[in-house]
Parts: structure tokens; sequence; C-alpha cells
């Protein structure tokens, strides 16, 4: 046997080797992602689908799915449909299926200013070894959900790489008091609104003041758990009546942590808004 032909053989065979270990499933940035996910906390989410037949109404079951998807793994706080204008980020979503595999692409932009903040595309596929998940599922159900899953891990360890970079004006300061951080300490609690929503300073005031003590708290049950370096924040949503309804808390990774799952099931008490609205609150020590 000749050299070429040797040759030849043997790249045969890497060739084929190659093939088999490419996996067939995989997520991309196919536009990067911008690098201050960390500053925008809603988000609202649109969905198109070539479902067809027994697909042709997925959206029904798959943006709820989504949206509670979202919710779990911290990546945004989804907000409700008569809310949409509210929120600060709009994520895009579209869905195709071709013979083997379902590709799912989302499109993240900024609500207000339109601006384009990345674009994140996921290949799941339609085998039938994959994990069947419910019952009743379709195999393209039970692939866009792959898909969605991978993305938004994705997007988490973005958000999470991206936290103190984008930091916006400080809002009025509501108390200090000398925090359990080392050294000489001083630490302010501070709530402002997302970027698309209004508030005033009188309210922000008077929300950062009511909320101090379970900021503290947060911030107590950080240093006991090697979190020193980061920064407790909370986003509150407000009824239409002003009552705080719900109370999201962003503490870098650590929200499954048993101290953090208890402060988290103490909500503030007599904190109240004028109205329907969003505050982010956020507890940040300096030393002297």
């Amino acid at each position: 046997m000749t050299w070429s032909v040797r040759l030849a053989s043997l790249l045969a065979i890497v060739m084929a080797f190659a093939t088999a270990c490419v996996k067939r499933d995989s997520t991309v940035e196919s536009r990067p992602l911008a690098d201050n996910l960390a500053a925008y906390w809603t988000c609202t989410v649109a969905f198109s689908s070539d479902g067809r037949g027994e697909d042709a109404n997925e959206a029904f079951t798959f943006v709820p799915w989504f949206e509670g998807r979202v919710r779990e793994r911290g990546v945004f706080e989804p907000l409700g449909r008569d809310e949409g204008a509210e929120s600060e980020v709009t994520l895009r979503l579209e869905a195709t299926t071709g013979n083997e595999r379902v590709a799912l692409r989302l499109q993240l932009v900024d609500t207000k200013t339109k601006e384009p903040l990345g674009e994140v595309e996921a290949l799941a596929s339609l085998a039938n070894d994959v994990d069947a998940g419910e019952a009743s599922e379709s195999k393209r159900v039970v692939a866009l959900h792959d898909a969605a899953d991978r993305i938004l891990e994705l997007l988490k360890e973005k958000r999470k790489a991206s936290s103190g970079k984008a930091r916006r004006l400080a809002a009025p300061v509501a108390e200090i008091d000398p925090g359990p951080v080392a050294g000489s300490a001083v630490c302010t609690t501070q709530c402002h609104p997302p970027s698309s929503a209004v508030s005033t300073h009188d309210e922000e005031y008077r929300v950062s003041a009511g909320v101090n003590a379970t900021m503290k708290e947060l911030r107590n049950c950080l240093d006991r758990i090697g979190g020193q370096l980061v920064e407790p924040a909370v986003l509150l949503r407000f009824s239409p009546d002003g009552q705080l309804r719900h109370m999201r808390v962003d503490v870098g990774g650590y929200e499954q942590n048993e101290c953090i799952l208890g402060v988290r099931a103490r909500m503030p008490r007599g904190v109240s808004a004028s109205r329907a609205s969003l505050l982010r609150c956020e507890y940040r020590c300096t030393t002297s």
C-alpha cells in the first residue's frame, strides 16, 4: 500500500470519527449578547412558530411554561400582558422544525430604545432516544423545552457575569447603619424604578426605608455563606391598589440558600406604593 493510499485511509477514519463525535444539539450566540444584562430585570415574551397540526397552538402552553422557567432560573422577571409596555427587555422567540431537529432562536431587544441586545440559537434533536418528558408531549415540544432550557442557562451565566458592570445613578438614601461587612462600613438601601418605569423620589425614599430591614437580613445571610462581594437586591411589584404583590430576590446565585429562602418567605410589612409599580432596591456597603 502506497503512502498516499495510507494517508487517504487515515484521513477517512479521522473524518468518520470526528463526524460521529459531533453533537447534534448546540447553543450559540449568533449575535454577541450585551455585557450589561444585569441592568435589566423585567421582560415580556413574544413567540412565533412554524408549528402546524397538533403544534399549531403551542404558544398557548409554551409561552407560560417559558415565562415560568425564566422566573425560576432567575434570569428576568416576566410581566403580564397588560404590563408589557413597562418591561425593560423583550424576548422574541422563533421556533422552526427541520427533519431531525428543532431550532429555537431568541432575540433580546431593549423594549424602550428598541436596541438589539444579542441573539442566541439552540438546536435540539427530535430523535427517538431523547427524554420523552410528559407522556402527552410531542417530540417537538420536548425538543423546544430542551432548547429553551439551554438558552436560559446561557443567559443566566451571561447575566451573572455582567453583575456589577451596569449600575444606575444613586437613588435617595433611606437609612444609614453600620453593616456586618468587615471594617468600618456604611450601608444604605436605595430603591429606584426600572428604566421604563417612573416613580417619585418621596415614594422611593419611603419604600427604601420600609424594605431596609429585609435588605440588611440578606446582607447578613451573604456574609455568613461567603458572599461578601455580592450586593443583595430585590425587585418589588406593587398591585394597582399599592399593595406589595411580589418580591424577587437577586443575590448572585445564592437564591436557594436556606438563609436567603427564609428572608424571601417573610415579605416586608407596611411597604406600599401609590399605584401599580415596579421598584428595584439594592443594599450597598462602603468601607471608610
